[in-house]
């Protein structure tokens, strides 16, 4: 029998969608936006704010798997730079991930501020944008070497691996 616990990797392994697609969203409407002159209206904050909310529930997820994971067992031993894998997920992924959450909610506040559309829209592109960067670039996709996860949870995860003969 499965305990509840079980499901925050599965939950934080499906939420990295919402949090990429909301955020590339909001990257382009603010991009579109801003060079068409255009007025930052209703649906870029609401853009903006459902890129937040996705943002702060895959946080919470994440820091449940960090905890019931033993991160922080692994930091406290010194386990975390033993080697790569643990590396990435006690120190460089947690890291990034919330660097780029505070950017969204950086981005978010800029539009509650009051001041005109054109730099309202230009610094939520920035910061959205950068955040995406981020994401993308520390989620651990299949194919990595290191630390693959699968696309979906409950699927095999394609592992790069290096032949015998280029060691």
């Amino acid at each position: 029998m499965r305990s509840y616990l079980d499901y925050f990797p599965h939950i934080h392994s499906i939420l990295r969608y919402f949090v990429l697609i909301f955020t590339l969203i909001t990257a382009v409407m603010s991009l579109m936006g801003m060079l068409g002159k255009k007025e930052f209206g209703k649906t870029n904050r609401k853009m903006a704010l459902f890129m937040l909310i996705s943002c702060d529930l895959q946080l919470l997820a994440g820091l449940a798997v960090y905890y019931l994971g033993g991160h922080i067992l692994m930091l406290k031993t010194g386990a975390a730079v033993a080697n790569h894998y643990n590396r990435f997920y006690s120190i460089e992924h947690p890291v990034a991930m919330i660097l780029g959450i505070i950017l969204v909610h950086m981005g978010y506040n800029v539009t509650k501020k009051a001041m005109d559309s054109g730099a309202k829209l230009k610094r939520l592109f920035w910061f959205s944008f950068i955040a995406f960067v981020i994401f993308v670039s520390q989620t651990p996709w299949p194919g990595a070497k290191d630390t693959a996860k699968p696309l979906f949870p409950g699927t095999a995860a394609v592992v790069a691996t290096v032949p015998v003969a280029a060691r």
